[in-house]
């Protein structure tokens, strides 16, 4: 059986191939602004005007597109270290 990728790879993945501005909410609050740049199994790269933040997920409560539109695959999905259920 192959993995199949996840939920958040995939949402990840669109919204920087896509160049998409985005707000991340951190779990104390923070509201944060960029674009994201990277990302890997901890972290997400997070640019903007100001420079460049590197971001733990494990702070991260939800990734928003600026735009109100939600990209294509993933649509609705905000970042989140749960495993998608298997049908």
């Amino acid at each position: 059986m192959t993995p199949r990728p996840s939920v958040q790879d995939d949402f990840l993945h669109t919204l920087v191939s896509d160049k998409t501005t985005v707000s991340v909410f951190l779990v104390n609050g923070i509201r944060l602004s960029g674009q994201l740049a990277a990302f890997d199994q901890f972290v997400v790269l997070l640019e903007s005007g100001a420079g460049a933040q590197l971001v733990f997920k494990h702070a991260i409560s939800t990734v928003l597109p600026v735009n109100g539109r939600t990209p294509a695959r993933g649509a609705g999905a905000a970042a989140s270290r749960d495993k998608p259920n298997d049908l």
